[in-house]
């Protein structure tokens, strides 16, 4: 079964990797701001951008664009940013010829996480990626 046809695009949007995410999104917005639930980040699913395109590229796609998000809590809205220290976004297209797929989880060398498509990809890619 086929997520992403050849040429096609998938979209991801996760949280870095990073000691500055870390402090912000679990430290900061958990347990001090109290604006998101405990409990809703796992530093284990963070990942960074180099991971991710580790384990999109031996799966065939190629990360095309990363850009980086940024979230005013005061304001409500996302803004796009050169800094991807925090949140980002990745753009992937699927080759045209892919010889062998890798599982990611040869990819991360027995890490339990994958990854956490946010945005734009596919319920079966999600659930790819979760495993």
């Amino acid at each position: 079964k086929k997520l992403i046809w050849p040429g096609g695009s998938l979209f991801i949007t996760t949280i870095n990797k990073t000691q500055l995410s870390y402090a912000l999104g679990i430290v900061f917005s958990e347990q001090i701001a109290g604006i998101v639930p405990k409990g809703t980040h796992t530093w284990e699913k963070f990942v960074s951008p180099e991971k991710l395109e580790s384990i999109l590229e031996p799966n065939g796609l190629s990360v095309q664009t990363v850009a980086g998000m940024l979230y005013n809590p005061f304001s409500g809205y996302w803004h796009w940013s050169e800094n991807t220290s925090l949140n980002y976004a990745a753009h992937a297209v699927k080759s045209r010829v892919q010889e062998h797929p890798v599982p990611a989880e040869f990819v991360l060398k027995g890490e339990t996480e994958q990854l956490r498509a946010n945005a734009y990809a596919s319920p079966g890619m999600h659930e790819e990626l979760k495993k």
